[in-house]
């Protein structure tokens, strides 16, 4: 009765040494340790979108922005405080067919913009 047992649990033992073996094997990849630094300190707007590019009269869309590396970030027209983010959304309702530009500055006052517009139908 001890000798099934004894198989067993070497057996088991054996098993999970050999998966320690092989996940120790599998060589680490490295951290970046700064997700930004792809971007080198510039300032660049990352995206900038609205959930609808046309709405109906009194409808509401989102509109959407992230800037990486930006000390300020501008909203023409300014429709809400706007600040530097990589992904921030708001609620807009404009009255009629509006043209948006967001501008982002950074440490070295380069603007870089990015525009979009959104359509109101009657």
């Amino acid at each position: 009765m001890w000798i099934p047992v004894l198989v067993t649990t070497l057996y088991v033992g054996w098993v999970l040494w050999q998966r320690h073996i092989t996940q120790s094997a599998v060589p680490r990849k490295a951290v970046e340790t700064d997700p930004l630094a792809k971007y080198g300190g510039q300032v660049e707007i990352v995206q900038f979108y609205s959930g609808n590019g046309a709405i109906v009269h009194g409808g509401k869309t989102q509109l959407c922005y992230g800037a990486v590396n930006a000390k300020e970030v501008r909203l023409d027209p300014p429709v809400e405080k706007v600040w530097p983010s990589l992904s921030r959304c708001f609620d807009v309702t404009p009255a009629k067919t509006t043209h948006y530009t967001l501008t982002a500055e950074g440490a070295d006052h380069k603007p870089v913009t990015a525009s979009l517009d959104i359509t109101v139908q009657r």
